[in-house]
């Protein structure tokens, strides 16, 4: 029962890693050119380019985290504790329920797939 218990977590956190590493940088890389070219008053606003760089640079950071929980679920699937923290199971279970819920209701309600169909003004 263990064993199913983490190939189960290790496909939640293969979501979430999943997530985290490709929405945010989809979006990074679609709106990049329009946030640079946004203006205030004749004036680049660059901080505001550093901020969205700041946040995509931490979410990296959570799918390392994530990878890293994906492996450890799979290679110690036989103890009764995976050693992984509450924390990541929590965060990683609701937010990648979240998200999914999110996208199928966006794809039902509007026919497009959440995120990916955004395109910059």
């Amino acid at each position: 029962m263990s064993s199913i218990k983490g190939f189960l977590w290790s496909f939640v956190f293969l979501l979430t890693f999943g997530i985290y590493g490709s929405i945010p940088t989809y979006l990074i890389f679609s709106y990049w050119e329009w946030l640079n070219a946004l203006r205030y008053a004749g004036q680049p606003i660059y901080t505001l380019s550093l901020f969205v760089l700041f946040l995509w640079i931490v979410s990296l950071l959570v799918t390392l985290i994530y990878i890293v929980a994906t492996i450890r679920s799979i290679v110690q699937r036989k103890n009764e504790n995976l050693g992984i923290p509450k924390g990541v199971k929590g965060f990683g279970l609701v937010s990648t329920i979240v998200v999914v819920v999110f996208m199928v209701v966006w794809y039902l309600l509007f026919n497009q797939v959440a995120f990916f169909s955004m395109i910059a003004p």
